[in-house]
């Protein structure tokens, strides 16, 4: 029997939740993650929010990321006081059949640890995991499930805030492909500086991994995260567009969570 899975990723800027049922992501949500909330003020939020799609008492399992322990807290609570169920929280501890090379795998993010994990569960190949997210990683994953390690940069509309912030002739803009290598406008100048910028650096680490771990054959270049079918367009080196591949992670996680909870 399919199970009807919520899958929740809580990032630093967003919380994203999906419903997923059998190995299918029907649909997804995305909230803004507020520190100041309770659980009773969140719960009320996610019964709204999903309502056009599942009622929340036919949730089978609930798989859970996160980057922000007082969040974490707080739907660790709410989960298990509304909807009697006990999250399935993904931690380093978590038997997801990765190997690392490092001593302390606790201070590794849990959104980097799901994205390995579904990287290797559902591609089965060496893969270079680009998640585009409030900042951007670069993680190296062996088809093995070897962690190899992780880069990390200010993402793309991290650094756009922080350079409209900073200069008072700039005006925010939203972000698009750009046309041209080089814009003739204030506008158009930002666009492709911003994005093909970030287009050019993934690119640059995409080959130097490459190079240095050329004792694995055949790496899979994998972008997920909101911005990765933008950036897709304007790199090289991206081989595949996942955009929720921590979702599908979290809910293989949840199916099989009688092995692994």
């Amino acid at each position: 029997m399919k199970k009807n899975n919520l899958v929740i990723d809580i990032g630093n800027t967003h919380i994203v939740m999906g419903v997923c049922i059998g190995d299918n992501l029907v649909d997804s949500r995305r909230i803004s993650t507020d520190l100041s909330k309770t659980e009773d003020e969140y719960y009320v939020i996610i019964k709204n929010l999903l309502s056009d799609i599942i009622s929340l008492d036919e949730i089978s399992n609930i798989g859970l990321s996160s980057v922000v322990p007082s969040v974490t807290r707080v739907f660790d609570h709410l989960i298990k006081k509304y909807m009697k169920r006990k999250p399935i929280i993904v931690t380093a501890n978590t038997d997801l059949g990765l190997h690392f090379s490092i001593k302390n795998p606790e201070t590794i993010g849990a959104d980097l640890l799901v994205n390995a994990f579904a990287a290797k569960e559902i591609y089965k190949k060496n893969a270079i995991v680009c998640d585009l997210g409030t900042a951007t990683t670069i993680q190296l994953i062996g088809k093995n499930g070897k962690f190899y390690g992780t880069a990390i940069i200010p993402g793309i509309v991290t650094s756009a805030d922080s350079l409209f912030k900073k200069a008072s002739l700039l005006s925010d803009i939203r972000l698009e492909k750009p046309k041209n290598i080089l814009g003739t406008n204030t506008k158009d100048a930002l666009l492709t500086g911003i994005l093909r910028g970030h287009a050019f650096l993934l690119d640059g680490f995409i080959n130097e991994i490459k190079k240095d771990f050329s004792q694995l054959e055949d790496i899979l270049v994998i972008a997920t995260g909101g911005m990765s079918p933008m950036v897709y367009e304007l790199s090289s080196n991206i081989d595949v567009v996942d955009k929720n591949l921590t979702l599908h992670g979290l809910n293989i996680i949840a199916n099989n969570s009688t092995q692994i909870d």
